[in-house]
């Protein structure tokens, strides 16, 4: 058994030794108080974040809705399929896309590019067809009779009034209707 004579005996520096013991207990308690008042900092701004961005994902849920809607649902009922039911797995996809709001997805981006190809082309088809209507129209129509066709000091036409009046070129040889061609040229 040891007896008490073996026991550290306290000296003078131990005395203070007790002071920082409970000076590092506040400091300990003070650092625990500023990380739970950081913690409640963060968690509020990350919940006016939260709110923040299911207002903005409202906003382009109903975007990618109205595009879904109009743009993309005509391309869609354009595009003919063997079997509807392929149409319909991929608008149910395309709409799990929209509750989402993947407006990053590749493939949401490349439906949309898509889409509007296929409006503008037919667009610009719809322009082709009524600027093809009106040339036929100024054809048939404004050129239509003789009087029509004098401009200025330019003889009326006497023959070849329409376009039942001029006969169509036949030729079997290609080449001797070039020859015939430069044979007259020069």
């Amino acid at each position: 058994m040891a007896s008490h004579s073996d026991a550290p005996k306290p000296t003078e520096g131990d005395a203070p030794a007790k002071k920082p013991e409970s000076s590092d207990m506040s400091n300990i308690l003070q650092h625990i108080k500023n990380l739970e008042t950081n913690n409640n900092d963060l968690k509020s701004k990350l919940n006016d974040a939260e709110v923040r961005n299911g207002k903005l994902s409202a906003k382009t849920r109903e975007g990618m809705q109205s595009a879904l809607d109009t743009l993309m649902k005509k391309w869609m009922d354009a595009v003919e399929t063997k079997d509807d039911k392929v149409k319909d797995s991929f608008k149910n996809g395309l709409s799990q896309l929209v509750e989402k709001s993947a407006e990053d997805n590749g493939v949401w981006q490349m439906m949309v590019a898509a889409s509007s190809l296929h409006e503008r082309q037919n667009h610009d088809l719809d322009v082709l067809r009524v600027e093809n209507n009106s040339l036929k129209t100024k054809v048939d129509g404004l050129y239509g009779d003789a009087g029509s066709r004098t401009v200025g000091g330019k003889h009326k036409a006497e023959s070849e009034l329409s376009r039942e009046d001029v006969a169509p070129v036949v030729t079997d040889d290609m080449w001797n209707d070039f020859a015939k061609q430069i044979g007259s040229t020069y």
